[in-house]
């Protein structure tokens, strides 16, 4: 018995002691003409280590390449050997009818994830415009990545709009106090099964209750003498039978023959 509750109690704790593992999530950002969006990647983003970003052109311009390029050794240079520098991206590339690019180097898009030794930290990255193969243009931001600690957190998610220009989203009230009561649905389960348990052991004790008087009674009629009425020819004896005897006015019975 006391190995079961000893598995039981560990069964139970198994939940509090798991860590919940980290999904990692990616982030949008769209290259445009104006720049990045978003331009720099904040804190209040909720952007951590094992995260990754995508960035994709946006920018429709004929003849548009863009470059990104990530200083992940914090030196203020983009090298190739130790930097991350995307290859050249375009708004579009050509497909066949069997949806193959035609040419196998183009790229729209590229995601880097921030992991390993390039995990959490303030990163600068590098967005280059290059049209008709002459640079125009070149945009340089920052990219804060957090710790990623498991805890639940007030800031939003990634992929979410934050900052100037975003829509505030309006929340309906219901809904705000659906959730409110979908809180105490755990705790009004539980006291309905408490509620339950002691209607079941009251029932129990009323039936208790109520077959020992019945049984007492039937003790008392075993233990008393049994004393009965009997009418023979409409004459009415007491007879009284104890212990197989039959005691009683029976001189007096008259019989009468048909």
């Amino acid at each position: 018995m006391r190995k079961a509750l000893l598995l039981l109690g560990l069964i139970m704790l198994v939940p509090c002691l798991s860590v919940q593992a980290h999904t990692p999530n990616v982030m949008m950002s769209i290259l445009k003409e104006e720049g990045p969006a978003p331009e720099d990647v904040l804190e209040t983003a909720g952007f951590v280590a094992g995260d990754g970003i995508k960035f994709k052109v946006g920018d429709t311009t004929n003849n548009t390449s863009m470059r990104i390029s990530i200083d992940l050794d914090n030196n203020g240079l983009f090298n190739d050997s130790v930097d991350f520098v995307s290859p050249w991206m375009v708004y579009d590339c050509v497909y066949d009818e069997n949806g193959t690019l035609l040419d196998e180097n183009c790229s729209e898009s590229v995601v880097f994830y921030f992991n390993g030794t390039n995990g959490s930290g303030i990163y600068d990255y590098q967005l280059e415009r290059m049209v008709n193969g002459s640079h125009t243009n070149f945009w340089l931001n920052t990219i804060f990545v957090g710790i990623d600690d498991h805890s639940e957190s007030d800031l939003p998610s990634v992929g979410d709009c934050f900052g100037a220009g975003c829509e505030e989203e309006v929340v309906d009230s219901s809904e705000g106090v659906e959730e409110g009561y979908e809180k105490y649905i755990p705790l009004l389960m539980i006291v309905s099964a408490v509620g339950l348990v002691g209607v079941t052991i009251s029932l129990i004790n009323e039936k208790k209750d109520y077959n020992e008087p019945f049984i007492e009674d039937k003790e008392s009629e075993k233990s008393n003498p049994l004393n009965d009425s009997v009418v023979v020819n409409n004459i009415t004896q007491n007879i009284a039978i104890q212990d197989s005897v039959v005691i009683g006015d029976v001189a007096n019975i008259r019989v009468e023959e048909e």
